[in-house]
């Protein structure tokens, strides 16, 4: 069969031809990227053959096809690939001495050196422990999942265009402040990494690479790509075709770093899209064109008469009546002309005698009833092989070795088919047959549509349980690259074939796949469906299906940041473009919760219920945590102590948060009994401890953390919050110096430190240890009220209350700030003042300690000891533990502290 393709122009790609070539003459003062869309078969492919053709003299091209291409589903697969395509260096540039290192193989290259480090070479000692383990592996996953939150930009922390801001600290109350750690944010601790591995910690730009790979590694390649054009004295263009199927964090990489963010229009040096939409269809597109006018765009649409006619006199088809029949059954698409250009160098008839006849006709033309039935069957498929096709046929009842040919069994006959092409190790239709032909299935016969999507969710279904059996534990299962991509498989034929059943399956694998960071799980059908749904506005989901992928997906795309995290602790904030707001994002998350009571048993239930548990209230909150506990005994396995450990470690947290601690401990010990290696574990039960008032046992928790990694810095600090409260100030003081050596950038140390100095009166010490929190974390309220206090008992009032009062201009409504602005005027003797400062505490909050605390030093200042010892001893009801302390070293008390009721009051 000839390979020759007709080319006939139109006047739509005359225009872009045209002003592509004006761009490669003039870059500077033309457009850096260029478009072509249209419908699929209307020529899109053929003009860029057309163009490379053109410009084969000039120009060096990098060219691959979303879907087609293997190894570019992130935006640095992608880079390596399209570098690697180009040309190597040949000549004398090969030869020169002192040849330009290549900007971006360089970096590259360091960077995938340094992840090797990170992942294999410990900070010390003679392995990596879990916990760097567990950080490197978030953090990769996170530069690439989170940027899956599509089309207008990415998630995370990795310079993108959305961050999440999470609270690191975790207050349980109090005069000055209890901030005890709590997990921390994914870029915190990959910092803390970077800052301690040999590989980096003495290197700054390797960690800036580190933190942000995209950005740096992007304008390395823009580089390498400039240098390449200077090089050759050629012209470099890159072709992305079959756009449609680009990741979404591809689409975001593409305009907010390839093209915004260098200086690549400047040079020769183009960028081609191929695809079935306009990429300004999307905000974010349209506002860079209108910023910057970067794209120029065509839309190319179906043959007229006249070109039609033109295109099959090429052919050799110049009988009238028959270019009239066959451009009323083509409509002019350039794809299924060249069907029938294809077929007739072929030699094989085709018949127009009904020329109204439906495209599906004509191109299944010729075929027998089995034959048909096949391609109706392979079209249903996303990819299929010779196992697939012999388990279709057998289920069929079509006999796979003569069933559709005397000599070749259905899979060899299949394959050699026109519009089958093979793609990374499979066999698929191409995309307008495949749209043709399931389309027509579906019209013919939905019952039996939807019965094959049956077959082939059930096969690929017992297909990933081959690979890892349904029995053996979850982390075994997606740990397994076969079983994901059958899983994948399953669920896209299931979305098709069992509706509410299929969404069920679908949101348990959603949830389970994000607690287990391997998102590609649903990632990849659910892509699939909704790019099907879309590009051509097809229907083929039942309805149900299809309006619940549609309500769901703005959560489902952010899903891998947002599920995990409370609601009214996350905030989202975009940079150089409007996104959507939280409240959005959760409320398309809300479909997903309402069906996690009809999941079955199993992780994705455990899962579902813990989300969910941190969108509700708090009595409905400790009901699903109870349910999780359950689910989660269920699926504990000595095989993966870590998975199992994980699981009670996670419930323990969220019941924390309620304030539920005797619960939040009991979960948390079960998590470690599994596996106690767990530096974290034993750190974070230690402020369990703390908040139980168990302070001996929470430093011991703090010697076991650090007994495992003594370079831990969160272990140290707890361990001196726990020896503040039992009034050990000296070896309090000592913990938080030795966090400090580890980590000098920790603001909750710095505050801390100033906390315990403040205790030991020295005041001047703890106010430059204070000062150094600011530093890092300016207008922090704890640390400016702390500082205030410490400043007030060196008689610096005038100091001392302009922190107070930022602190409670910063946060108006907490009573502490209140309270502590009280005592200050106290101090400073400005006692009308003081005395409304406390009272407003207790407006705030009756129930909080620190309005009459304040109100005692109050008093106590004014030697009235009746009503001194009146408020101490309420403040005392309230939070016993903190008030005691806090009134042993507080020198508001001399005046009264030989009284016989006040020391009473200090010995409980």
């Amino acid at each position: 069969m000839s390979n020759h393709i007709t080319y006939i122009s139109r006047k739509q790609a005359q225009e872009f031809l045209a002003k592509f070539t004006k761009a490669l003459k003039s870059p500077e003062s033309n457009p850096l990227l260029f478009q072509v869309y249209g419908f699929g078969g209307v020529g899109k492919t053929t003009l860029l053959k057309q163009l490379k053709q053109t410009h084969e003299l000039q120009a060096d091209f990098a060219e691959v096809s979303f879907g087609l291409t293997a190894g570019i589903e992130t935006p640095l697969k992608l880079m390596e690939k399209l570098y690697e395509l180009l040309p190597k260096p040949t000549g004398l540039w090969q030869r020169d001495f002192l040849p330009k290192p290549d900007p971006f193989t360089s970096l590259y290259e360091q960077y995938q050196e340094t992840v090797y480090k990170l992942k294999t070479e410990p900070v010390q000692g003679k392995s990596v422990d879990t916990e760097q383990q567990n950080t490197v592996k978030d953090w990769l996953e996170l530069g690439t999942a989170t940027l899956l939150a599509t089309g207008a930009g990415y998630l995370g922390d990795h310079g993108t265009a959305l961050s999440l801001g999470l609270d690191a600290t975790v207050k349980a109350g109090g005069m000055l402040s209890d901030a005890s750690q709590a997990l921390k944010p994914t870029k915190e601790r990959i910092q803390e990494l970077l800052q301690q591995h040999p590989a980096t910690k003495n290197d700054k730009e390797l960690q800036e690479l580190m933190l942000e790979p995209i950005p740096k590694l992007t304008h390395a390649f823009a580089d390498g790509l400039i240098q390449k054009a200077q090089k050759h004295k050629r012209l470099i263009v890159l072709i992305l075709d079959t756009y449609e199927k680009a990741p979404s964090d591809i689409d975001t990489w593409l305009w907010q770093y390839l093209v915004e963010d260098t200086t690549l229009k400047s040079y020769p040096v183009r960028i081609v899209l191929a695809g079935r939409r306009s990429v300004l269809e999307k905000q974010s597109w349209r506002k860079l064109q209108q910023d910057r006018e970067l794209i120029y765009e065509q839309q190319l649409d179906e043959f007229n008469k006249e070109q039609t006619k033109e295109y099959l006199q090429h052919i050799g088809i110049t009988k009238s009546g028959e270019i009239q029949k066959i451009h009323k059954a083509t409509k002019g698409l350039p794809y299924y002309l060249n069907w029938i250009r294809r077929e007739k160098e072929a030699g094989r008839d085709i018949d127009f005698s009904r020329g109204n006849q439906a495209i599906t006709d004509l191109l299944l033309q010729g075929l027998n009833a089995k034959q048909k039935q096949i391609v109706q069957l392979a079209a249903c498929c996303r990819w299929f092989d010779r196992s697939l096709i012999q388990h279709l046929m057998q289920k069929q009842g079509i006999d796979f070795e003569t069933g559709v040919h005397p000599t070749i069994d259905c899979f060899d006959w299949l394959t050699k088919c026109d519009f089958v092409e093979f793609v990374q190790g499979h066999y698929q239709l191409d995309d307008v047959a495949r749209n043709v032909f399931r389309l027509s299935f579906f019209n013919e016969d939905r019952t039996r549509f939807r019965e094959t999507h049956e077959l082939l969710a059930t096969y690929f279904e017992q297909q990933a349980n081959q690979e890892v059996s349904p029995d053996r534990p979850d982390p075994e299962k997606y740990n397994n690259s076969d079983w994901r991509q059958y899983t994948a498989e399953f669920l896209y034929h299931a979305l098709f074939a069992r509706r509410d059943e299929g969404q069920r399956q679908f949101l348990s694998y959603l949830f389970a796949s994000r607690y287990l960071k391997q998102i590609e799980v649903v990632m990849i059908p659910f892509a699939a469906v909704i790019v099907e749904a879309t590009v051509e506005n097809y229907h083929l989901l039942p309805d149900p299906t299809e309006k619940f992928l549609k309500s769901i997906t703005l959560g489902f795309l952010f899903s891998w940041m947002t599920l995990p995290k409370d609601p009214a602790k996350y905030d989202i904030n975009y940079k150089n473009w409007t996104g959507p707001s939280k409240e959005e994002i959760e409320a398309a998350l809300k479909p997903c919760f309402t069906q996690v009571d009809f999941l079955k048993d199993g992780l994705g239930k455990y899962a579902g219920l813990l989300y969910k548990s941190l969108r509700s209230n708090p009595s409905q909150q400790r009901d699903l945590l109870h349910r999780a506990t359950e689910q989660a005994e269920k699926i504990l396995t000595d095989t993966y102590p870590e998975f199992s450990s994980s699981l009670f470690l996670d419930v323990s947290d969220s019941l924390y948060l309620l304030g539920e601690y005797k619960e939040a401990l009991a979960s948390l010990e079960k998590g470690l009994a599994i596996k106690d290696d767990f530096p974290k574990g034993w750190s974070n039960c230690s402020v369990l401890l703390m908040n139980l008032e168990r302070y001996e046992e929470a430093v011991s928790s703090c010697d076991k953390a650090l007994a495992i990694n003594d370079q831990y810095p969160g272990a140290w600090l707890n361990r001196g919050t726990a020896l503040i409260n039992l009034e050990c100030y000296e070896e309090a003081l000592s913990s938080y110096d030795k966090a400090l050596a580890i980590k000098d950038d920790f603001p909750e140390v710095w505050l801390k430190r100033g906390e315990v100095l403040m205790n030991l009166h020295r005041h001047e010490e703890a106010i430059a240890s204070y000062d150094q929190a600011l530093n890092i974390k300016p207008h922090d309220p704890d640390t400016l009220s702390s500082r205030g206090l410490s400043l007030s008992l060196l008689r610096r009032y005038d100091e001392a209350l302009a922190n107070l009062n930022e602190v409670v201009k910063l946060q108006p409504e907490y009573p502490l700030w209140r309270a502590n602005q009280g005592i200050v005027l106290a101090r400073a003797g400005c006692y009308k003042d003081s005395l409304a400062s406390c009272e407003k505490a207790l407006e705030l909050q009756a129930n909080d300690e620190s309005g009459h605390y304040g109100k005692a030093c109050y008093f106590a200042l004014q030697n009235d000891v009746d009503l001194a010892i009146e408020n101490l001893q309420q403040a005392i009801n309230l939070n016993p533990s903190r008030c005691r302390r806090e009134a042993r070293k507080n020198p508001d008390f001399d005046s009264i502290r030989g009284n016989v009721r006040f020391q009473a009051l200090l010995q409980g």
